[in-house]
């Protein structure tokens, strides 16, 4: 605790250490040490703050919001298995509520679908809101039931099922390197290419075409990154390409490259909520600390990625033998679109598109708030999910 205090100090002033302060003076004063632990998760320090929370809940268990606090430290770690076990442990996932959701959930994130379903039954008769939308959220599990019914399976190397079921999001390409071990399907690191987005665009336009949607036009996110993919877009489902406006009744598909390097608040909150014909397609998505929603359909998965025309991509020079970052590409986005758009498809994906397609077909008949995002019409959409119960290696 001392050693934290002094790294803290240095990174967050004086007056960022007034709990840490207060538990390092009092190591073994549960209150104190729960309002460091607090504290240090609100400044994403989640692993100190795990050792923090977890000395409190020795000198205190059962605490709900001790045991509560500690399993959220440990979920941004992605240690699931971890936090339902400190959930178990401390006994009071059978009379809280709130512990019982995260259980559930926490399980369920582990690939266990019979505890969460247990939890589910218990918060049957719970009407505070928040603890409503937990108890909806765990209609996950209606995911996961119709994906069985259908065959198709749910093991630790079905990283596009799982992110089906979490999600509510169709996932276009499995990452070929490091598949199966120790990727599965994802990236740690990805240098963007023309190569990946135009494969994304053809795998995206046989998928619009076997679900039988026909967007009226394509709406580009505010920014040069998703201007060029639109402009690809545009050319290869053959169909114009507008500015995305704040308006519900602008039908069309929304492409964004990733939501987040848009920046636009406007956007952003717009596409919170589903509107009829507005599906939206975001090229690649942050699987360790992803945006807050997930996009209806998606190619990639990847934790740090570099645009290859918007400057910061990585070259090689054979000559220097020395790694690079690229300048930006001072092109047009009209003409680095069509540069995607002319780009020969290499499908080179570890999941072959019928595999999506199955699960589409498995999820499209479900009650309306729990199909794929792409056959909703109305409501938010789902929270994405950081990690699922598919492993991957990742920067830490």
């Amino acid at each position: 605790m001392a050693l934290a205090l002094v790294i803290t100090r240095e990174l967050a002033g004086p007056d960022g250490v007034v709990d840490l302060a207060r538990a390092a003076a009092a190591p073994d004063e549960p209150r104190a040490l729960y309002d460091a632990g607090w504290w240090l998760a609100e400044q994403r320090q989640f692993a100190i703050a795990a050792s923090v929370l977890e000395r409190a809940n020795q000198i205190a268990p059962g605490q709900p919001g001790i045991v509560g606090e500690l399993a959220n430290a440990l979920e941004h770690l992605l240690h699931y298995g971890p936090a339902a076990l400190v959930i178990e442990a401390s006994g009071r996932a059978e009379d809280d509520p709130l512990l019982a959701y995260l259980s559930g959930f926490y399980w369920l994130m582990c690939g266990d679908l019979e505890r969460p379903r247990a939890r589910l039954g218990q918060l049957t008769d719970v009407t505070e809101a928040n603890l409503v939308f937990m108890r909806d959220a765990l209609g996950m599990l209606a995911r996961a039931d119709a994906l069985t019914a259908a065959g198709v399976g749910l093991g630790e190397d079905a990283l596009t099922a799982w992110h089906a079921v979490l999600n509510g999001s169709l996932l276009l390409h499995e990452s070929p390197h490091g598949h199966p071990e120790p990727m599965h399907g994802r990236y740690a690191f990805l240098n963007d290419s023309a190569a990946l987005q135009r494969l994304g665009l053809d795998r995206l336009q046989r998928l619009l075409a076997a679900v039988g949607q026909r967007p009226e036009r394509i709406l580009t996110a505010p920014d040069r990154a998703s201007r060029i993919l639109a402009h690809a877009a545009g050319q290869v489902l053959d169909l114009p390409v507008e500015a995305w406006a704040d308006d519900p009744g602008q039908r069309g598909l929304v492409v964004a490259w990733s939501l987040d390097a848009v920046e636009d608040p406007a956007f952003l909150g717009g596409m919170r909520r589903h509107a009829p014909g507005r599906p939206l397609f975001v090229h690649v998505t942050d699987w360790i600390e992803p945006f807050a929603y997930a996009p209806d359909v998606g190619t990639v998965l990847a934790q740090v990625v570099r645009h290859p025309f918007t400057g910061g991509a990585l070259t090689y020079d054979p000559a220097t033998r020395k790694v690079a970052e690229a300048e930006a590409d001072g092109r047009s986005e009209a003409e680095l679109g069509g540069l995607i758009a002319a780009t020969q498809v290499a499908d080179d994906s570890a999941t072959p598109l019928e595999q999506v397609l199955g699960i589409d077909r498995a999820l499209a008949g479900l009650p309306a708030d729990l199909r794929p995002g792409l056959h909703r019409e109305a409501g938010s959409r789902l929270i994405h999910r950081a990690g699922s119960p598919v492993p991957s290696n990742r920067f830490t």
